[in-house]
């Protein structure tokens, strides 16, 4: 059974942005490249083989790379969901710290008069990226776990796993993943920016006499600094987590169309019957242990639907806080 998330939340000693990022990166080009090597063996290389040379043993040999290259996959997709669900939690943390401080700010100064704005859009801001988070979850990993565990309708989830596995969209995703990597890495360093330029902007605040028009341009700027990235940063976070989704989605395609060509294989009997049923057994137990990682990152998602809440709740209270100080 796989380790939960947060035991390998604690285990990962290294969560630094620049280090994730350039460990996403990797794990991202390694995943692309071994699809590309499993298409081209599945549906090009092994059935000429097989169909046309009549080269059982070469065959046996590549389906043999197939199996071990799609584990190699498998665990490069879900070390960068785990990463993803890392570098998540990390900036919701983030956007936490600022709420309090600004939530503390308010209870112990009194109101600046843009406390209730800023709620306001933080709010709206959550409110949509919780919705897009919700949506990966059971438009794609759901999905994913039930046809990697062969739960309930196999044949019409694996239809839907073909229509949103198609190897255009996801080669599209897989490119534009590295954006977003960079994106979001880059943001949580900027979130730890804004929140000092917001501490010295309420400390600016506080210390001015009389004229506070300077101190209210700072802060104005830098509230709307902070919003400004809360959006890009979490957006490109949600959008990392659903196009290594359509990795997965694509990885598992291809594991099932080798099943069914190994079938086929045996059923013309064109290769011999117990090794091709052996290597769908190892193909087996590989979803097995994809289901298994999918659920660890299940956990993580729901635990980052919490933190949201959470960080929507602060938002809330900042604005409430703000319109009863103001009145």
């Amino acid at each position: 059974m796989a380790e939960g998330w947060l035991t390998r939340w604690w285990s990962k000693f290294i969560k630094v942005p620049f280090f994730l990022r350039a460990q996403m990166r990797r794990r991202d080009r390694k995943a692309v490249r071994l699809l590309h090597h499993l298409k081209f063996f599945i549906y090009d290389k092994i059935p000429k083989e097989v169909l046309k040379e009549h080269r059982v043993t070469k065959a046996m040999k590549d389906q043999l790379k197939v199996n071990k290259e799609a584990k190699e996959l498998e665990k490069a997709e879900f070390d960068l969901g785990f990463d993803e669900e890392v570098e998540e939690t990390l900036t919701l943390n983030e956007i936490k710290e600022i709420e309090a401080m600004l939530l503390q700010h308010e209870e112990q100064h009194g109101v600046t008069g843009y406390e209730e704005e800023f709620g306001k859009k933080v709010v709206a801001i959550l409110s949509g990226v919780e919705a897009e988070d919700r949506k990966t979850y059971f438009t794609y990993l759901e999905p994913i776990i039930k046809v990697a565990e062969k739960k309930g309708d196999h044949e019409a989830l694996m239809e839907k796993i073909r229509l949103l596995g198609s190897t255009q969209t996801n080669l599209f995703a897989a490119l534009a993943m590295r954006l977003d990597i960079r994106h979001a890495s880059k943001g949580i360093t900027k979130l730890r920016h804004d929140k000092k330029a917001i501490r010295n902007a309420l400390k600016e605040w506080d210390n001015a006499k009389g004229n506070r028009q300077k101190a209210e341009a700072h802060l104005k700027n830098a509230l709307a600094q902070v919003e400004a990235d809360i959006q890009s940063t979490l957006h490109s976070d949600a959008l990392v987590a659903k196009r290594d989704f359509l990795l997965i989605i694509l990885t598992l395609k291809y594991l099932d169309d080798a099943e069914g060509k190994m079938q086929e294989y045996y059923i013309k009997q064109v290769m011999p019957t117990l090794p091709e049923e052996e290597r769908i057994e190892n193909l087996e137990e590989l979803k097995r242990k994809l289901a298994e990682d999918m659920h660890v990152l299940s956990q993580g998602m729901r635990r980052i639907f919490t933190l949201e809440h959470e960080t929507e709740k602060l938002a809330k209270e900042i604005e409430v806080l703000a319109h009863t100080r103001r009145r």
